[in-house]
């Protein structure tokens, strides 16, 4: 009798506990209803990329818009100044595969000099004066989500910006003087590889 009693427990918990899980999985279930082009651009999904030696495009993504044309206007204006954010962020993420090869490195060291640059790209970041980048191109999805208070319906807009190469380029330079600058030795040394590496191509 009791190992009846166990197993109709056993037999309820489970069920009970699927049916738990089937819940969960239906919340939060997004599903696109309109898009503002049929096929979605290929720069939608690349944060950056350059297109030609003369220009770099940036893509930046605003979530939760519950009103397209406010959310359009909004978007362009945070965008532009976002610009000198998204150069950096680039700017950033060359300097960190310039890092020495890890078996030629410590993980102390490693993480030492990662501090450094990091902080040399936050001191460039506020000091570098970028001109507003205005929208190349707009693109948004109406999309619909299941939450546990009901449905919600709300935009995803994104938007694709333009920097000239040489800005960049400009960014990168002055963040590697910084490092040229540090107390680091690791630091100088990484600074000086990237100047080289700008100035001899």
């Amino acid at each position: 009798m009791k190992k009846i009693k166990s197993f109709a427990f056993k037999t309820i918990f489970i069920v009970f506990t699927l049916a738990i899980n089937a819940c969960i999985s239906l919340t939060n279930k997004e599903i696109t209803l309109e898009k503002s082009e049929q096929q979605t651009p290929s720069w939608v999904n690349a944060n950056e990329h350059t297109a030609d030696k003369e220009t770099v495009f940036f893509t930046y993504k605003k979530n939760d818009v519950f009103n397209l044309n406010l959310g359009i206007k909004q978007i362009q204006a945070a965008a532009q100044t976002q610009i000198s954010f998204l150069v950096m962020e680039k700017v950033q993420k060359t300097l960190l595969n310039s890092l020495p090869a890890s078996s030629n490195i410590s993980n102390k060291e490693r993480n030492s000099l990662v501090n450094e640059l990091s902080e040399a790209v936050s001191q460039n970041r506020f000091s570098l004066n970028f001109k507003p980048s205005l929208p190349k191109a707009i693109y948004w999805e109406y999309r619909q989500k299941d939450t546990e208070n009901g449905l919600e319906k709300y935009y995803v807009i994104w938007v694709l910006l333009s920097v000239p190469t040489s800005d960049f380029k400009a960014a990168l330079i002055s963040t590697a003087l910084t490092l040229t600058k540090s107390s680091s030795s690791e630091a100088v040394d990484l600074g000086h590889n990237i100047l080289q590496e700008m100035t001899h191509p």
